[in-house]
C-alpha cells in the first residue's frame, strides 16, 4: 500500500544540463529582442514616413524643381516600404528562430540605419512637434 501514494524524486541535475537549460532562455530573449528591433522599428519607420508623406510639405532644396519634389515623396515610399519588409522579416525570424534567420535579422537591423537617416534628414523629428 505505500507504493501507492509514494512519490518519487527526480534525480539531481548535472551542472551541464543546469547551464543549458539557463542557456536556452538567454537565446529566447536575444529572439525576442530582435523581433520587437525588427517589428517595432520598421513600424515606426512606415509610420514616420507615412506622417510626412501626408502632412509635411516638401521644403528647402526640394521645391527648386518638379524632380526634387517627386523624389521627396519616392524616398518616403523606400523608406515605408523598407519598414513594412523590416516587419515582414521580424514574424519570419519569430516563426523558427534558426541561426541563418537571426542572422538575416540582425543585418536587416544594422541596414535599417540608412533609412532612419533619410526620415531624420527629411524632417521626421519636426513630426514630434
Amino acid at each position: 500500500m505505500a507504493d501507492f501514494v509514494t512519490v518519487a524524486m527526480p534525480t539531481a541535475l548535472a551542472t551541464e544540463q543546469i547551464i543549458d537549460a539557463a542557456g536556452a532562455g538567454a537565446d529566447d530573449d536575444a529572439d525576442k529582442k530582435l523581433r520587437r528591433a525588427l517589428v517595432g522599428g520598421g513600424a515606426g519607420k512606415v509610420a514616420a514616413a507615412l506622417v510626412l508623406a501626408l502632412f509635411r510639405s516638401p521644403g528647402g532644396v526640394f521645391v527648386r524643381s518638379k524632380a526634387l519634389f517627386d523624389a521627396y515623396y519616392v524616398m518616403l515610399l523606400a523608406v515605408a516600404v523598407f519598414g513594412a519588409a523590416e516587419v515582414g522579416v521580424g514574424c519570419w525570424v519569430s516563426a523558427s528562430p534558426s541561426d541563418r534567420r537571426r542572422g538575416v535579422g540582425k543585418l536587416v537591423v544594422w541596414a535599417s540605419v540608412v533609412p532612419i537617416v533619410v526620415v531624420a534628414g527629411l524632417g521626421g523629428f519636426a513630426v514630434l512637434k
